[in-house]
């Protein structure tokens, strides 16, 4: 249990303050004290004003008016129970996988462990799939590229319809052109609502920008200012000659300005290491926040007395009303000697 504003109980030597230096107490006025108030009244038949009666206040009234006060200034200062420490985890890390979907990406030259042939797209796929159930710990998003770039899944902790939508890709359907700077640019924007301070591209690609609009370096440097590392994959060998020869150069560039790394990729084998290497290097984080609950407790002090207060209020209006039907008599009889005295006059 804790107070949230202890400073605030100072407030309880506030009446005493108010009771010493108030004008209101200090001022003086002549008074007499009459015990026997009431037979004076009887002997001299006359009848008292609103000021010549002061009732004394009981010591169930102070009482009462103490613990009102008290409670009140401990309400002010918000009494609180604090809970069991609550840890809440969210994304470290928004991580954003720019796939190449161009037409090369058909070409049936890797293998899974079944030593079969499958393209290229189907092994990255199954690699891919894998990867992601690694990456718990972040936002994941996905980009296709080919003559164009198109964000296929905006950020998400969700990595299973991620995974889903992965699945469901297909080569050519963003064009059969490959433009990597375009993917780039599109991440970048991507990451313009991204609000952690760790943000990672993972660019695959099995070629060479043909159709870009954006210079894939400049990209690269637009990427660096907003803070975006970007690892590269390379599927393919270096020793590729020909329409399919992957620009390792280009993509080396990428890399080294964004502060990320290149890596090459030419069999499943190569781009499973790859990807644990990615792994390892930018591991998947949780931003952990601890807090803790609290529930006030001056409903459970200002309750009570109110209770209290109504319930001594009913006391006394019970005894004043039984203390002035014991009285009555005597006043009745009071009132009658007088009329008679005055019809004898």
């Amino acid at each position: 249990m804790s107070l949230e504003y202890p400073w605030l109980l100072l407030l309880v030597i506030l009446p005493l303050f108010i009771f010493r230096f108030s004008p209101a107490y200090l001022q003086p006025a002549a008074s007499i004290y009459l015990p026997f108030f009431a037979r004076l009244i009887r002997a001299t038949g006359q009848k008292p004003t609103s000021g010549s009666h002061i009732k004394q206040r009981r010591f169930i009234q102070m009482l009462a008016l103490c613990l009102s006060w008290i409670a009140i200034v401990v309400s002010l200062a918000r009494p609180v129970l604090i809970g069991e420490p609550v840890v809440v985890e969210k994304a470290g890390r928004d991580l954003m996988v720019a796939i190449d979907l161009s037409q090369s990406m058909e070409q049936q030259d890797y293998q899974l462990g079944n030593d079969t042939n499958v393209s290229r797209v189907v092994a990255l796929k199954a690699l891919l799939t894998e990867f992601a159930a690694q990456r718990t710990g972040d936002r994941l998003g996905l980009i296709v590229f080919g003559s164009g770039a198109y964000l296929q899944v905006p950020f998400t902790q969700d990595i299973g319809l991620w995974q889903t939508l992965l699945q469901q890709m297909d080569t050519q359907m963003a064009g059969p052109a490959t433009a990597i700077g375009d993917a780039i640019g599109l991440s970048i924007r991507a990451f313009d609502s991204s609000t952690t301070e760790q943000r990672v591209l993972l660019l695959v690609t099995d070629g060479s920008d043909t159709s870009s609009r954006l210079d894939p370096v400049d990209a690269a440097r637009i990427a660096a200012a907003d803070g975006i590392q970007i690892y590269t994959l390379g599927m393919g060998s270096v020793t590729t000659v020909g329409e399919d020869k992957v620009d390792f150069n280009t993509l080396n560039k990428i890399a080294l300005i964004s502060k990320g790394q290149a890596f090459e990729g030419n069999n499943s084998d190569a781009i499973s290491q790859v990807l644990k290497q990615v792994n390892s290097i930018a591991p998947a984080t949780f931003e952990q926040q601890i807090f803790q609950r609290k529930t006030d407790l001056f409903p459970y002090l200002i309750g009570p007395m109110m209770i209290f207060y109504i319930v001594i209020w009913l006391i006394l209006w019970l005894m004043s009303r039984w203390h002035n039907s014991a009285a009555t008599p005597w006043f009745n009889r009071y009132k009658q000697e007088a009329k008679e005295r005055n019809n004898v006059n």
